[in-house]
């Protein structure tokens, strides 16, 4: 009995890194890549709604930037649109991975991290063409933080599919143990999910739609 258990065992692999079953591994992974997820949802939602809540409220008619020069639509979505396609490229090589081809997700990792770098650098140049400062009204402050929150969502990105990379290059990643890879694309997938939502915000609600704006100090029920 203890034999036919143990010939079992053997038959899942052991992960490279630790010698644990890799199924073991994945379970503890995946529960802390959710941890993840969720603790950067809270963020992400904290976010959003503090962007909805100033831009509704208006108070002191200070939500607008000066001169009214929002920032440009186009590079919100750019910035969207380079990290899905990254994520969807890692998702086709994860998918190539899982069938036995390893050298898909070393040509999938290698192109999404070019694309996200590239996307990376977007990120900091629209940060730094803005056309008005962080202190600028209750815009430009909350658009900023939208930005930079979505230029470390990038970075961290960047870090984790070059790790992908590596790893599956040094055969630690291999079509018997895909999970790290699986969780980083995870991790994207939501990613993608934070930026649209930002670029909604940021893109369609400008203008506040309160005209009768409340002064700071008198506020009345």
């Amino acid at each position: 009995m203890s034999s036919t258990k143990a010939t079992a065992a053997d038959i899942v692999p052991r992960s490279a890194t630790t010698g644990e079953l890799v199924t073991t591994t994945a379970r503890r992974n995946t529960f802390g890549i959710w941890l993840c997820i969720a603790s950067d949802v809270t963020g992400t939602v904290a976010l959003l709604v503090a962007y909805a809540y100033l831009w509704s409220l208006n108070v002191n008619s200070a939500w607008a930037p000066p001169n009214n020069a929002w920032a440009a639509m186009w590079p919100f979505w750019a910035l969207v649109a380079g990290l899905v396609i990254a994520t969807l490229i890692m998702w086709w090589g994860l998918r190539g991975l899982t069938a036995g081809h390893r050298g898909r997700l070393v040509a999938a990792a290698s192109v999404s991290t070019v694309i996200v770098l590239v996307t990376w650098i977007g990120q900091i140049v629209q940060l730094s063409t803005f056309p008005f400062g962080p202190s600028d009204g209750a815009y430009a402050s909350a658009t900023f933080w939208l930005a930079l929150a979505n230029g470390m969502h990038l970075f961290m990105t960047l870090f984790l599919v070059t790790a992908i990379l590596n790893r599956t290059r040094r055969d630690l990643i291999t079509p018997d143990n895909p999970h790290h890879a699986r969780l980083v694309v995870m991790w994207m997938t939501w990613l993608c999910i934070a930026a649209f939502l930002g670029a909604i915000f940021a893109t369609t609600m400008t203008t506040s739609p309160n005209n009768n704006s409340p002064s700071f100090g008198t506020f009345s029920e």
